[in-house]
């Protein structure tokens, strides 16, 4: 039994990549939090502090993973100096980590949509961030490093989703972009997703995103109408413009179940 540790299981991915992962008998799932409780008993979680740079090399001696799957928020220069330790450790003792990434490495190239082999290119801190750990996570690990990218993430009980219903019952104004294009994906399918990725022991960078795109403007309205509310306000931005989204060239290698639409995203919000 392969022990795997998730780092930041206490969010919205992380949450749901340990509801996943545990299902299954092959794997024996630790996690690592900093405030909030997490789902797995007290033998198998570790308190982070990322400001305290030795915490990690603690727990990963401590516990001994062969698999990191990182979910982990926080200052970006201290994340960076524990994936760096993380990705040292695994590299002495053989072991994969599967790190969380985001459409945010494109940000700076809003003209098309962004595959799996087109070059991270952003203007901003956070996705500069994610671009450097993508980089040296993979020249220490080279094909034991798994970059997982993904694109706006939602939930029933997700903050994106408790935002929308608030403005909506307090009827403020909902801010949408008629000329920006986006996809989504729901945390639990990006759980299976990266479950499947795991046991099937698939290579390299992956981008796990509704396999359309839709315009923000019109996913909102849709959402909003199948959540049963007429009466929204919304108030366009036309400033904002271009695409923020992920396509794959790696569909094929997952089975339908495992596919998604921005529809069924919808769908799935909606029932």
């Amino acid at each position: 039994m392969k022990k795997v540790l998730i780092l930041g299981g206490s969010g919205l991915v992380g949450t749901a990549v340990i509801n996943e992962i545990s299902k299954y008998n092959e794997f024996d799932v630790y996690s690592t939090y900093f405030k909030n409780p997490i789902l797995l008993n007290k033998g198998k979680c570790f308190k982070l502090d990322i400001e305290e740079e030795d915490n990690i090399n603690r727990i990963l001696n401590t516990l001994k993973p062969q698999i990191i799957i990182s979910c982990l928020r926080g200052d970006f220069k201290k994340q960076l100096i524990v994936h760096i330790k993380a990705a040292e450790y695994l590299k002495k003792n053989d072991g994969s980590l599967y790190f969380f990434s985001t459409t945010n490495v494109f940000d700076n190239d809003l003209s098309k949509p962004h595959y799996e082999d087109d070059l991270p290119n952003s203007q901003t801190d956070y996705g500069q961030y994610k671009i450097e750990c993508e980089k040296k996570i993979s020249e220490i690990l080279q094909d034991n490093a798994f970059i997982l990218r993904i694109a706006q993430v939602w939930d029933k009980d997700s903050p994106r989703m408790k935002g929308l219903l608030n403005s909506i019952h307090n009827n403020k104004g909902i801010i949408v972009y008629p000329k920006f294009y986006c996809n989504t994906n729901t945390n639990v399918m990006i759980a299976r997703q990266t479950y499947y990725i795991i046991n099937n022991n698939l290579k390299g960078i992956f981008h796990l995103a509704s396999e359309d795109i839709v315009n923000y403007k019109d996913f909102y309205n849709e959402l909003i109408t199948g959540l049963g509310f007429e009466n929204a306000r919304l108030e366009e931005n036309f400033q904002e413009e271009g695409y923020f989204a992920l396509l794959s060239k790696r569909t094929n290698e997952f089975p339908e179940q495992l596919r998604i639409t921005n529809k069924s995203v919808i769908n799935y919000l909606t029932k």
